[in-house]
């Protein structure tokens, strides 16, 4: 097998990741644009000991639960590249993922996976998207989405179905501009011009909405009147922000922040509860489905009356916040320092006075919580972990399981680092309940699952079948 070769393959499934899976003498490839059922003749991209990629071209016969995409953009863009997958399909595959992940991956024989939470909706759910400039070969700019497979590669965008419509004007209406004004794209292999990203929060309970333009440095012309035309677009548009990146990592993160028009503020709301969102600000971005998510966690922590809960990568205080309205208390803990500011504000806003938040490294709060543990302090009830796409580290995973918390629930964007760190836990001395997981994002292969664990010999108030 060679790069470039043309081959006829007969995709058998889809790999984590999103990509269609096929065998070719002996050898797996991983098809991009490839949908099980679907016969292809692909290209070969990159070739493996053990692998190959290759991008379908020519599709005959289809899948029969492949469908006509919403969308004319889903052939390049890197974003909802399940369009042509109905979504029932889309759903079962999620689910079977999951539990695959568990099986292979965390070695847990029969996986405890509840039915799929699917998305209550499946377009324009988004309540935050980025949007990225590109120098243009007669040096105008681009904005737009990135193209799929590539570093630097952007298309501009004409529209968007997974943003609302609002998020789509403000981009039109910024492209019009930055052409009219000859603003610069900045190149991220050249390392070249200014303007560099531009992000659009919606927030769905309260309707407000912000735009947030992310550059190399201040030199943009008619700057003032781009905030005044953004503004124009909807009377939903409360902030406009400009944000400072003058490093060479091309990441929409910004060091230094001001607010152009309005205070750079927005509150979203979730579970009966107010957040404060700022521009560089996590937040779930389906929060229709995030609330979802939420209870479920929520439910599957059992937190009583007495109960003491210590919430890990808490963020901006959203689940310590709630976790607190049920128990005694609730220590958040998270390492950036702005974020844990934020979430002492929500507490205030909130009136929550039994919440607390600890700014540090999670590893080095663990180990101070099982130093006080072992010198006869009090022990949290209910562990929360709610990390990154790589995880937990696996001192992380050691620190928690010492501190004996009786429940264990895990937040996880990532089934395959889910499975791992569950397999870490079932070796020391918890068990695996149940795992449900959630579509937060329809069309994409993204999967979030929420997962109880138990200490083996702990007694619990719930059904542990059943507590999700």
């Amino acid at each position: 097998m060679k790069v470039n070769e043309l081959l006829i393959l007969e995709l058998e499934d889809l790999a984590l990741g999103g990509k269609g899976l096929a065998h070719h003498d002996g050898r797996v490839v991983f098809v991009d644009r490839g949908l099980p059922g679907d016969r292809v003749q692909a290209r070969v991209t990159r070739v493996k000991p053990r692998f190959a990629e290759a991008r379908a071209g020519e599709i005959e016969p289809r899948a029969p639960h492949r469908i006509a995409a919403a969308c004319r953009h889903v052939a390049i863009c890197g974003g909802c590249r399940f369009q042509d997958l109905d979504y029932p399909s889309q759903l079962a595959l999620k689910e079977r993922q999951t539990r695959e992940a568990l099986r292979h991956l965390g070695g847990i024989a029969d996986p405890p996976v509840h039915a799929i939470v699917g998305a209550p909706a499946q377009f324009h759910y988004r309540n935050k998207m980025e949007f990225t400039f590109h120098p243009e070969p007669d040096g105008a700019p681009r904005l737009g989405l990135h193209e799929r497979g590539t570093y630097d590669g952007v298309f501009a965008l004409e529209h968007c179905f997974i943003a609302t419509e609002l998020t789509v004007r403000c981009v039109r209406a910024t492209q019009e501009f930055a052409r009219a004004h000859r603003w610069r794209a900045y190149h991220p292999v050249r390392h070249e011009g200014v303007v560099r990203f531009l992000t659009v929060r919606h927030l769905q309970s309260t309707g407000q909405a912000a735009v947030h333009l992310i550059a190399a440095s201040d030199a943009i012309p008619s700057l003032d009147a781009w905030a005044d035309l953004v503004m124009e677009q909807d009377p939903c548009v409360r902030t406009v922000t400009l944000g400072l990146n003058r490093g060479r990592a091309n990441v929409a993160f910004a060091e230094e922040e001001r607010a152009l028009k309005g205070d750079g503020l927005l509150v979203e709301r979730l579970a009966g509860l107010e957040f404060e969102v700022r521009a560089n600000a996590f937040l779930q971005t389906n929060s229709r489905q995030a609330e979802r998510l939420y209870a479920a966690a929520l439910d599957a922590a059992e937190i009583g009356s007495g109960d003491t809960v210590l919430d890990l990568y808490c963020g901006t205080g959203t689940l310590t916040l709630m976790a607190a309205r049920r128990g005694l208390e609730a220590v958040g803990v998270e390492s950036a320092p702005d974020a844990v500011a934020c979430a002492e504000r929500n507490a205030a806003r909130n009136g929550v006075k039994n919440a607390r938040f600890v700014e540090g490294e999670s590893r080095r709060v663990l180990r101070e919580w099982a130093q006080r543990r072992r010198e006869g302090g009090p022990r949290p009830d209910v562990v929360i972990v709610d990390p990154p796409r790589a995880g937990l580290h696996p001192r992380v995973v050691q620190r928690v399981a010492e501190l004996h918390a009786s429940r264990v629930v895990y937040v996880s964007c990532n089934p395959a680092t889910l499975a791992r760190d569950l397999r870490g836990f079932t070796g020391l001395g918890y068990a695996v309940d149940a795992v449900m997981p959630f579509d937060m994002f329809p069309h994409t292969p993204h999967i979030e699952c929420v997962a109880r664990l138990s200490r083996v010999g702990a007694t619990s108030s719930g059904d542990r079948a059943g507590v999700i």
